[in-house]
């Protein structure tokens, strides 16, 4: 039985500008997202009976940050099986705590260790909340009868509560029936709109040609803000690292960087510390130049660089795994040189972090269609 519906399907069209994840995967009829919505359904329907429901519910939501978790951790049970792995126990209880981390895992050696999905996507919990409320309304704008008009949007500030969706589409279909036809629209008074902290301003020009199906949004124009990735998945490891106390077993979370800017290097630098050039004199005055690391890692950190969290044995850096394009993707393996409990050999078939002579050194491995069995194309054809 799948999970999506049983709805017809024409729509060829790229999803609309905040259209969820789901939604669209859900309703489009191109080609990709039928191989896409089929795989979903082969790996749901090998998902053990008893952990499905809430993972389904999960996959199909509204917020896209719980579609895109519950993805993560379906294709991780997916990803372990196809790398040799068993899957020893889905949320395994503990003895000494009521938490639980999502699967106990045993390799082709009979070894065991924990695996913790983590997913970090630049906002806090308030701010995915705010986001999909400001993406419901501007969907709402989008969907607008705007046939002799394109919009141009800016928005500022988040929403503190849901906005009054009727109110304003009813305000803003009598701004756009005010607007004059031709290019003195541009000149004419714009709409604002503010509700519980957000600002929604729209203005107008005209198009080129009558068009009575188009979105109405032709132009969005968001705040320029200042963006340090490894800040960005700190919080998301550092909230893992000691989650469950002292575990039996080797603890590995793997992170889903969901920003389109995350990289390698800002899990890296989380975890090791900001690197910087520390310039000196030698005792002939020549100039040393060193690369290194601020002691403000989660594994190298405060006051002078002293190993900390040390029950994390390593983490699985993989960087925006959703159902369209994990495929294509590559992961790295890192593991925690100061563990108490060093990660095993578990043969994940990624790029992997290995010591040689005292120093980290880069070892490639395959992308995700080799790892899991899918042709390199996937979900083309």
């Amino acid at each position: 039985m799948s999970i999506f519906d049983d709805i017809p399907r024409d729509d060829l069209e790229p999803p609309l500008p905040d259209e969820t994840q789901f939604a669209y995967l859900n309703r489009s009829a191109r080609p990709e997202a039928a191989r896409v919505r089929e795989k979903v359904d082969a790996w749901f329907a090998a998902y053990p009976e008893t952990h499905r429901g809430a993972l389904v519910s999960r996959f199909r939501s509204t917020i896209d940050d719980q579609h895109h978790s519950a993805f993560f951790e379906l294709f991780l049970y997916h990803f372990l099986l196809a790398r040799g792995c068993k899957i020893v126990a889905i949320e395994p209880k503990l003895e000494h705590t009521d938490k639980s981390p999502d699967f106990l895992v045993e390799n082709a050696k009979g070894e065991r260790f924990y695996v913790e999905a983590v997913q970090a996507s630049g906002l806090s919990n308030l701010e995915v909340a705010a986001k999909a409320r400001l993406n419901t309304a501007l969907s709402a704008i989008d969907s607008t009868p705007s046939p002799q008009h394109f919009l141009d949007l800016k928005v500022t500030g988040r929403p503190t509560k849901p906005l009054s969706i009727k109110k304003l589409k009813g305000a803003l279909k009598s701004w756009i029936a005010s607007l004059p036809p031709d290019e003195t629209a541009r000149q004419a008074a714009p709409f604002v709109w503010e509700e519980h902290g957000a600002k929604i301003q729209l203005t107008a020009w005209v198009r080129s040609k009558v068009d009575e199906n188009g979105r109405a949004l032709g132009v969005r124009r968001s705040p320029v803000m200042r963006i340090d990735p490894s800040q960005e998945v700190r919080p998301a490891l550092k909230k893992k690292a000691s989650r469950y106390g002292k575990l039996d077993y080797p603890y590995l979370v793997a992170l889903n960087g969901l920003s389109t800017h995350h990289r390698e290097s800002a899990v890296t630098d989380a975890l090791f510390g900001t690197p910087y050039v520390e310039m000196s004199k030698g005792p002939n005055g020549e100039e040393i130049v060193k690369h290194v690391n601020r002691p403000d890692g989660i594994w190298y950190g405060p006051p002078n660089g002293q190993p900390q969290n040390t029950r994390l044995s390593g983490v699985l850096a993989l960087m925006k795994i959703d159902p369209w394009n994990f495929a294509a993707k590559t992961g790295l393996l890192i593991p925690n040189p100061w563990a108490e409990k060093p990660l095993l050999d578990i043969g994940l078939g990624t790029a992997e972090w290995t010591v040689v002579d005292g120093e980290f050194e880069r070892k490639d491995g395959k992308r995700m269609h080799e790892l899991v069995g899918l042709p390199a194309n996937w979900p083309e054809e």
